[in-house]
């Protein structure tokens, strides 16, 4: 008998490690492990006593979700698992009183395309996950910014390009909602808003530590400014790379490219932002 039910993250942990050793032993959820166990409500689709699908419901806060994480054993692909896992974090979200959920997903990811079309999600913006690395470079400094201080000038990258912004909770990078200006206070008082002259990003450092890696959320500046100051930054900071969600059109990845950032390698060059805007 199939079941879907939510799992006790503390009791569950190594049995959930398990799963996901079993379904992709290098599966990069392994490293996250510990914050998914404490910020996610989880998931699993069970057959008796054997689990063979897992997926993750995120509450961001004024009312928006991320949908993160699902896994399909490998030999039960294509078998509605995955539909009926996304079915009940929709479910789930609704009884949260979540009005809006999001998702990202690869574009050489055809099957998940499909699932969260079924379901309702519509893809609203193109991006591209890239790498860059410390840099020794002049270039302009990025400081932390003080209380009250806010970036001089308009806002650009992705508040700019659809209202979207990489919320940056916790420990995980990538999570994108709605811009609210009231970000840059959060980010100011946890540390995370660095400014320059005309450049500003939001930066967490050690948000990944093999390779120690700070995730991005650049904000103002041109591509040619500020990626040579965040590669100073990183070098500033101990840190061996930095990741981002950047915009992406064919002529700024060729940009992206000439600047040295390189796709993410699991994520590949473009991936998808999708969105489920209204439950009932």
């Amino acid at each position: 008998m199939r079941a879907l039910h939510r799992i006790e993250p503390e009791l569950d942990r190594d049995r959930l490690r398990d799963f996901l050793r079993a379904s992709d032993p290098d599966d990069y959820l392994l490293e996250e492990l510990d914050a998914w166990v404490r910020e996610g409500r989880l998931w699993v689709v069970t057959e008796g006593e054997a689990w063979v699908a897992f997926g993750r419901l995120h509450d961001l806060g004024r009312a928006e979700g991320w949908v993160s994480g699902l896994r399909v054993r490998a030999e039960r692909r294509g078998q509605g698992l995955g539909g009926q896992l996304l079915l009940g974090l929709l479910s789930d979200a609704r009884s949260l009183g979540l009005r809006e959920l999001r998702a990202v997903i690869e574009s050489t990811n055809a099957a998940s395309q499909r699932l969260f079309a079924r379901s309702g999600f519509r893809p609203v913006l193109e991006l591209t996950l890239r790498c860059g690395h410390p840099s020794s470079s002049r270039a302009v400094s990025l400081r932390p910014a003080q209380a009250g201080e806010r970036p001089d000038g308009a806002l650009g990258w992705l508040p700019a390009t659809d209202g979207i912004s990489d919320l940056m909770p916790g420990s995980d990078g990538g999570r994108l909602g709605r811009w609210d200006p009231s970000l840059l206070d959060r980010w100011t008082m946890e540390g995370k808003l660095y400014l320059g002259r005309g450049l500003a990003a939001a930066v967490q450092a050690d948000w990944w530590p093999r390779p120690r890696t700070m995730w991005v959320h650049p904000l103002q500046g041109t591509p040619e400014e500020l990626v040579p100051a965040l590669g100073a930054l990183a070098d500033r900071l101990g840190q061996e790379a930095w990741q981002a969600f950047l915009p992406s059109s064919d002529a700024l990845r060729q940009t992206y490219a000439a600047l040295g950032l390189t796709p993410h390698p699991f994520w590949g060059d473009r991936i998808h932002l999708y969105e489920h805007r209204v439950l009932r």
